[in-house]
């Protein structure tokens, strides 16, 4: 039976009939707090490939400063970060869904407000990947969101078994891989760098060598055959699957307003939260083991990729319902910390590869290999945090951050009220 979500996080109803965003009054603070904190996961394991160690020879890494600690720093970044906080932002997704796709009925509109919102995400995905860089992840939901929609009549069971489906589906096409070989991102592979060798790069002395040298224009040429390869590894890992899946257990999160009221929801937060954490976190340990030892062997990289298919969500689940357990035990104080940055996401996400553009490719400062993968546990939080006091700063004058202002803006089809108004001298 569907939930419907009457009322809001202060238990106000929500009656506002007319076409515009949802205003500062209607926000949910335990969601942009935890998006903060999932902005955060996803610098951590994107740094990791802008400082240089996922392309770098082992010459390049052996010379990187504070190179011997890289194993450390490597299993603690698989174990716990790569891939729990693009499925924990999945999941706030699909509650985001959830939300607005209630509105929207409260308001007697259709789902058509919330496609042109994809659309527009869609366009800042294409935007990323082919001016700044191939790791793009708000193409991918933008696609995902579509596919969603397909399911905004489905019941709850319906919507938690095609979520364990899709979840499982990888393992299948991971055994297809390495136990039948069969690769369907084999060809988009040997596409991206013909790609790349059309367009006069050189991959084969050293990519990271390559990004360090190249300018601006060099890696804009380079981009299409970089989206390429995007596609190639999102096709390996079968990640619209996994993406579609956490989209779902956020709507079936959503309807139930788990977020809105935690102490009702205790007995259940408190289950995911130890099975999410009991069961996830060794098995992710030893499924980070797996990938940094795995090499070529089929059948290791089987076990890794199955491993990541079990825990990876199930210690998703387990930070958010933990986070919102600690939230309604009074904890807010530290946890809604990057709650400006969560806000601002969009913002932030794109300022971040900026950034990261600017520090480490031959767009500025080139440091790619120069250091050791520990620094990303040192950058990545003092980048963060810098994000999180801008974030404060601009949000205390504007209502939404810049991208956040164009994307509404673009929804609804005209510029939205951007300043706060200035409280009137005198007044309580």
């Amino acid at each position: 039976m569907r939930h419907s979500l009457q009322t809001d996080v202060r238990g106000q109803v929500m009656t506002s009939s007319a076409a515009t965003p949802v205003g500062t009054n209607e926000r949910h603070n335990i969601l942009d707090a935890l998006r903060g904190w999932a902005l955060l996961g996803v610098l951590t394991a994107n740094m990791t490939t802008f400082i240089g160690f996922g392309y770098a020879s082992d010459p390049e890494r052996d010379a990187a400063l504070a190179s011997r600690f890289d194993d450390l720093a490597e299993l603690l970044i698989e174990w716990l970060v790569v891939g729990k906080f693009y499925s924990l932002f999945s999941l706030l997704f699909g509650i985001g869904f959830a939300l607005q796709l209630d509105r929207l009925q409260r308001r007697g509109e259709g789902a058509a407000r919330f496609a042109r919102r994809l659309l527009v995400l869609f366009l800042f995905g294409l935007a990323h990947l082919f001016l700044l860089w191939m790791g793009d992840i708000l193409a991918l939901y933008a696609l995902m969101g579509f596919a969603l929609l397909l399911f905004r009549q489905a019941s709850d069971r319906a919507l938690l078994r095609w979520a364990v489906f899709l979840w499982l589906v990888p393992i299948g096409w991971s055994a297809m891989i390495h136990h039948a070989g069969i690769d369907p991102a084999g060809p988009i592979y040997e596409l991206a760098m013909r790609e790349f060798a059309a367009r006069g790069v050189d991959l084969s002395i050293s990519p990271a060598a390559w990004l360090n040298d190249a300018d601006y224009l060099e890696q804009l040429n380079a981009n299409p055959a970089a989206v390429l390869l995007r596609i190639g590894d999102l096709t390996y890992q079968l990640r619209p699957a996994k993406v579609l899946a956490m989209f779902l257990l956020g709507l079936w999160i959503g309807r139930r307003s788990l977020f809105a009221d935690p102490s009702a929801h205790r007995p259940l937060l408190l289950r995911v939260a130890k099975t999410g954490m009991g069961v996830g976190l060794p098995l992710a340990l030893v499924r980070a083991i797996l990938h940094m030892n795995a090499g070529d062997s089929h059948p290791l990289r089987f076990a890794e990729e199955t491993l990541y298919c079990i825990s990876t969500p199930l210690l998703a689940l387990g930070y958010a319902a933990a986070f919102t357990l600690l939230w309604s035990r009074g904890r807010r104080a530290i946890l809604s910390w990057p709650d400006p940055a969560g806000r601002m996401a969009l913002t932030n996400y794109l300022a971040q590869s900026l950034v990261q553009s600017l520090v480490f490719t031959g767009m500025g400062f080139a440091l790619a290999t120069r250091f050791g993968l520990v620094f990303v546990l040192l950058f990545a939080p003092a980048l963060f945090a810098a994000q999180v006091v801008l974030s404060r700063w601009w949000l205390a004058r504007f209502r939404f951050g810049p991208c956040e202002w164009l994307w509404r803006s673009a929804t609804y089809g005209r510029a939205q009220p951007m300043r706060l108004a200035r409280p009137v001298v005198g007044t309580a």
